[in-house]
């Protein structure tokens, strides 16, 4: 295995959280909203400028390229959530 941790094993929590808090703190930084449970990250912001349209994507892209760099894939179709779109 070259990234990620074993699923199913004693020690597996620990590692992920440990692997996982890299990402909490970059997302510290960028000054948006970021939640994290299990292996879910979620990142939110209001927007009032266009600046802070910027930030948010700026996370978002600092969310992919952690991601490509420990050889994750991210989810885009779980990854999409529009409050005005049809269900």
């Amino acid at each position: 295995m070259l990234s990620g941790v074993v699923q199913g094993s004693g020690i597996g929590l620990m590692m992920f959280l440990i692997f996982i808090d890299e990402l909490a703190k970059l997302l510290e930084r960028h000054v948006v909203t970021a939640e994290l449970f299990a292996d879910d990250v979620k990142v939110y912001l209001i927007i009032t400028t266009v600046a802070d349209v910027a930030k948010l994507q700026g996370a978002i892209t600092l969310i992919n390229d952690w991601a490509s760099g420990w050889q994750l894939q991210v989810s885009v179709n779980k990854s999409v959530e529009c409050w005005s779109c049809p269900i």
